[in-house]
């Protein structure tokens, strides 16, 4: 019976020494390592062109059941989960807004809770590793201000003619400015760097068309902003304000060919004959003037037919002048018993042809 009783103590010690030896064999536990990231930092400009990081490299050894790219904002929210390189630099940082973003690899085993878009990186929870992180910056694209003023219209008839009363109105955002002034097409024909430079421009000198005025703000590095460019063309970080219209009138009267003419006053009708115009006109509106040797206006011939059809017997004796009128808009004094020497507005008047009354 003892001899029993010490077989089976002996067999349950075996036992015991059996677990033991097997608790003693224990798997390592794996610490992930993220790697170390270069590149950057980078800045950007938000102004709806997309901005994409490129550069970006990874060194290092990478250990961990799960490795991605987390992007996030600057208190560490999640804003994206790119899952390789290729997928990073596939990001548009304009999307974010203005503000600044870290990107980070993440290397972590099964079972890491807390990565999600919205989600916070403090509040993970698992094995994980973060490595350094890249700055991106996204700064607030160049903003112009409004211009104030105008549009103007102007005469273009050897009187200089500069433009006044114009301002700026609103924020305005970027580390250059400058004045551009250009045709309705785009090609810039200055680069007025002041205010007081845009209003001592004289408009008379580009001759007849529309030029544009506009306030330009923008970084360094933008091309294309020299005289004879197009500013459509211009490339970089920029703002270009609404444009301020400049109209640049211009009258020309043709020249009148015949002439001059001589009559006697004496009850029979005495018209003029062969007249023609010759050479370039220009000007919304036209009217032929009959005026006095010292200017009175006392017809106005829509007509040279018209002209033609006056009898300038009925006149008496003296001496009255034919013109040729080209104007635009707005032209004032232009009626009988006026003086054509009073006309104001944008116009042209040929050289006159002379009647004669003896």
């Amino acid at each position: 019976m003892k001899k029993q009783l010490l077989m089976g103590c002996f067999a349950l010690g075996a036992i015991l020494v059996s677990c033991d030896s097997d608790d003693d064999t224990t798997t390592n536990a794996i610490t992930p390592e993220a790697g170390t990231l270069a590149g950057g930092p980078f800045t950007f400009f938000v102004d709806g062109a997309p901005d994409m990081v490129t550069g970006v490299t990874l060194t290092g050894e990478l250990v961990g059941d799960v490795t991605t790219f987390v992007v996030t904002d600057d208190s560490k929210n999640i804003l994206g989960i790119p899952p390789t390189l290729e997928a990073l630099e596939g990001v548009n940082f304009d999307d974010a807004g203005v503000g600044a973003c870290y990107i980070y690899h993440l290397a972590y085993q099964d079972g890491l809770s807390g990565l999600a878009t919205g989600e916070n990186l403090d509040d993970f929870a698992g094995d994980f590793e973060l490595s350094n992180f890249l700055v991106v910056n996204r700064n607030a694209g160049p903003l112009a201000a409004e211009i104030v003023g105008g549009p103007f219209e102007f005469c273009v008839d050897g009187t200089p003619d500069m433009v006044s009363g114009l301002s700026l109105m609103g924020d305005s955002v970027g580390s250059e400015n400058s004045w551009v002034i250009t045709t309705d097409t785009g090609e810039i024909l200055g680069l007025p760097p002041t205010l007081d430079a845009v209003q001592g421009v004289n408009f008379d000198d580009a001759g007849a068309g529309i030029c544009l005025i506009w306030y330009l703000r923008y970084e360094p590095g933008l091309e294309g902003l020299e005289v004879g460019a197009n500013a459509n063309d211009l490339t970089g970080v920029f703002d270009l304000s609404e444009p301020v219209e400049v109209v640049r009138n211009e009258a020309i009267a043709a020249e009148i060919t015949g002439g001059p003419f001589t009559f006697t006053v004496d009850g029979t009708p005495d018209m003029v004959s062969g007249l023609g115009l010759t050479g370039e006109s220009v000007g919304a509106l036209n009217s032929w003037v009959i005026t006095t040797d010292t200017g009175e206006i006392l017809g106005l011939p829509p007509t040279l037919a018209a002209v033609e059809g006056v009898n300038f017997d009925d006149a008496g004796t003296g001496v009255c002048l034919i013109w040729y009128l080209r104007y635009e808009e707005g032209l004032t004094g232009l009626m009988v018993g006026a003086n054509a020497n009073d006309l104001s507005g944008c116009f042209d008047l040929s050289e006159p042809v002379t009647v004669t009354r003896n």
